[in-house]
């Protein structure tokens, strides 16, 4: 049997499976409710700084390790497409992130700042100096930089809804497959102290 018939048959049993799964829970759990994410108590560490941690934020929905999944079928079965965030970034002289429109915004900011020293009639030194930073931080906004994606997971239709409600995580979708891949860009540490942007009472 070929590869890709072996990953679709296997797509195949993991789909009908999520589906099950999916409507047993359906959608209706609770959402940011005190310590409880979804129904999950968020972690000691997550309270201590009123955000929820990804431990609690994975414990939302189902998901199931696919490290290879858009390596092995994109071109074969179909193409991924990111269907939410971006690990696509923008990044300032003091190291402020930025998404592409933030830093369009910000690049426009510094144009008008630099435009404001221009028209004047004599420029000091601090006037210099900093047109020359205006220059350097324009062009570090206008070059792209990208998140590292460390482990992909096929996830469920709740968990679609859940990190485009919450997140800004990167989620892609093979319409082919009709699978949904959720992209993890921290490694190493305990998901119970790597916090989300989701805000929680402490």
């Amino acid at each position: 049997m070929s590869i890709g018939k072996r990953i679709g048959w296997k797509l195949v049993r993991f789909v009908m499976h999520m589906e099950v799964q999916s409507i047993k829970e359906g959608f209706n759990m609770r959402e940011v409710k005190g310590k409880y994410f979804y129904g999950n108590k968020i972690s000691d560490y997550g309270l201590e700084c009123g955000y929820v941690d990804y431990a609690t934020l994975a414990k939302s929905f189902n998901h199931v390790l696919a490290n290879d999944i858009i390596k092995q079928t994109n071109g074969i079965m179909g193409e991924w497409e990111v269907e939410n965030g971006s690990w696509e970034y923008y990044e300032d002289s003091d190291g402020n992130r930025y998404d592409y429109d933030g830093a369009q915004e910000r690049i426009e900011e510094l144009q008008e700042e630099l435009e404001a020293i221009n028209d004047k009639e004599d420029w000091t030194e601090e006037d210099e100096e900093r047109r020359d930073e205006i220059e350097r931080e324009t062009e570090e906004l206008e070059e792209p930089q990208y998140d590292e994606v460390f482990q992909y997971f096929i996830i469920d239709g709740n968990g679609v809804d859940i990190l485009e409600h919450w997140t800004n995580e990167i989620v892609w979708y093979n319409d082919t497959l009709g699978l949904y891949v959720w992209g993890v860009t921290h490694y190493g540490t305990s998901w119970d102290y790597v916090l989300t942007d989701i805000k929680c009472e402490k």
